[in-house]
């Protein structure tokens, strides 16, 4: 079957979906507004968004609740997607999201290792049985890191994650977290790695994602918490695009910040870091806007191929954690041209 009739009904479900996403007007309205609760009847009155709050009443309008509610519809959208891809783009469909696994098993992990009550998070993961297998509610019933795992042991992270049960609680997380991302991208390269030709370019972006994440770890293992260049290198992952191993050797081994960054102006990136503004949170919010427009980009480009399925989980993504961002914002009285700062879309 060729691409334009294996993909035409995904491409016209995806654009009926993109007509719905937030405009650059409503995320104009959004930031002149005063309060958390004001997005939220934005959201509720304005957009399209009006159809995931219906059953929550006024009372429990909290933000907890209501990015709960935005992340569980996005993750509707995602199964109505599925339901038009299949063979391997299936299979790389529902690899793409086995990140919000990944991502929902550091939450669980955080909230025990902080010494947090996670007996009811898994309520705030409705549609978690589409991305994965395992029991959310027993998961909230654990009290114990040591526990917790036990229970992934039929899953790919339960080698690494038993490895650093007996570290200390600040390492413990950092670790758990590093090998949790380098299990699932290691397993999502492969995948990738399989599409050639015209998609190759999904192959390339989330090659890039991988080089941001990289890093990202050196400079926080080595500025945060006090790693070894040869561990820090021991973790970072493999399949980058720019950064091979010589430069993350490289990275590693810098003397101090300075040069960990003086050596990033050095390389395909050099953009994202010859201004000064190389803060960990404007350069983690360049990274992210970076992505953006190459995924927008590779899909202009485009045939009717995964592209245009790749781009739209994206584009949904980062406009959750932009909505996320402005809702909290919101909440501790950021003014409005300092949460544009904050965003991924540039407004």
């Amino acid at each position: 079957m060729s691409n334009v009739r294996r993909f035409a009904a995904v491409n016209t479900k995806i654009k009926s979906m993109v007509g719905k996403l937030l405009t650059h007007e409503d995320y104009l309205n959004m930031l002149t507004l005063g309060s958390e609760k004001e997005i939220f009847d934005y959201l509720n009155e304005e957009t399209y968004y009006s159809n995931i709050f219906k059953d929550l009443n006024e009372d429990e309008y909290s933000i907890a609740n209501v990015e709960s509610h935005i992340k569980n519809y996005i993750i509707t959208l995602y199964k109505k997607i599925n339901c038009f891809i299949t063979g391997n783009y299936q299979k790389l469909f529902r690899l793409l999201m086995k990140r919000y696994e990944a991502e929902d098993i550091k939450a669980f992990l955080r909230g025990l290792i902080l010494n947090q009550d996670i007996s009811e998070l898994y309520l705030e993961y409705p549609n978690a049985s589409f991305y994965s297998k395992l029991d959310y509610r027993e998961l909230s019933s654990c009290t114990e890191v040591s526990e917790f795992v036990e229970m992934l042991k039929d899953t790919l992270y339960y080698k690494v994650l038993k490895l650093y049960l007996s570290e200390e609680k600040e390492r413990m997380l950092f670790y758990m977290e590093m090998n949790i991302d380098r299990v699932y991208f290691s397993k999502l390269s492969v995948e990738i790695s399989k599409f050639k030709g015209d998609e190759k370019p999904i192959f390339e972006i989330l090659q890039m994602n991988i080089d941001f994440l990289n890093f990202q770890w050196i400079y926080r293992g080595r500025k945060f918490y006090k790693l070894s260049s040869e561990e820090v290198l021991n973790y970072t992952l493999p399949n980058g695009h720019f950064l091979n191993y010589d430069l993350l050797k490289k990275l590693s081994y810098a003397d101090d910040e300075e040069v960990l960054f003086e050596l990033m102006t050095k390389t395909h990136y050099k953009k994202l870091f010859s201004h000064d503004t190389n803060t960990e949170l404007y350069l983690e919010r360049d990274m992210d806007r970076y992505l953006y427009k190459h995924f927008l980009r590779s899909e202009r480009e485009s045939n009717l191929n995964m592209i245009t399925v790749v781009t739209f989980t994206h584009r949904l993504e980062f406009e959750m954690r932009d909505l996320f961002t402005m809702i909290e914002a919101k909440h501790y009285g950021v003014p409005p041209e300092e949460i544009k700062e904050y965003l991924i879309r540039v407004i």
